[in-house]
């Protein structure tokens, strides 16, 4: 089954509706991802795990917490939640940051071929970024530990009013005064919670 009738399926199934023109942007963020994945191993998932947990999931999250304003993707190796959102989700802004070159070489090889507009690619680590470089509205972790060190530097690129994302499937420690949400049919776990109540 190619990904366009994965995607088909799997929105159908989460209840989601976008545009036909925004799930060929989708299909063609999976086959690039596949292609890729031969060479720098972004992903161990295939198929429908894929398309579930990378795109579908996110588009999910995105919705419910309906996200808008400026995005900051943190760690975005493989390109997921980060392009997922900013396809489905119409930030002003969108930034993807990366500190590995072959997967920053990645991420702007996908906002070059889905012509993707007011997205950047920062290729650096979060705790590098200088003062105000970046002032997102909602802060986007996913396979990151959000740490003490990470949470601290996180701070450099926020307001009182941004709301962190933390998409993980791993059993973690709760977040204090965090909001949790639980996609259907999966084991991901999402907390989102502002950088004070961390």
């Amino acid at each position: 089954m190619s990904f366009e009738q994965i995607l088909t399926t799997e929105l159908r199934r989460w209840e989601l509706e976008l545009p036909f023109v925004l799930q060929q942007q989708l299909a063609c963020f999976a086959n690039e991802m596949e292609h890729w994945n031969r060479a720098i191993n972004l992903t161990a998932l295939r198929g429908e795990a894929l398309v579930r947990r990378l795109i579908v999931e996110p588009i999910w999250v995105g919705r419910e917490l309906a996200m808008s304003g400026t995005l900051m993707d943190v760690g975005s190796g493989n390109g997921s939640p980060g392009i997922p959102l900013t396809v489905t989700r119409q930030f002003k802004n969108s930034f993807l940051v990366e500190p590995r070159a072959k997967r920053a070489a990645f991420l702007r090889h996908l906002v070059a071929k889905m012509s993707l507009r007011n997205v950047e690619v920062v290729k650096d680590r979060v705790e590098n970024l200088a003062q105000g470089r970046v002032k997102a509205d909602w802060i986007t972790l996913q396979a990151i530990d959000p740490n003490r060190d990470m949470l601290e530097s996180l701070h450099r690129s926020s307001s009182s009013t941004t709301q962190v994302v933390w998409i993980t499937s791993r059993q973690s420690r709760p977040v204090p005064q965090a909001r949790v949400l639980r996609p259907p049919d999966s084991s991901s776990r999402i907390w989102v919670f502002g950088l004070d109540q961390s």
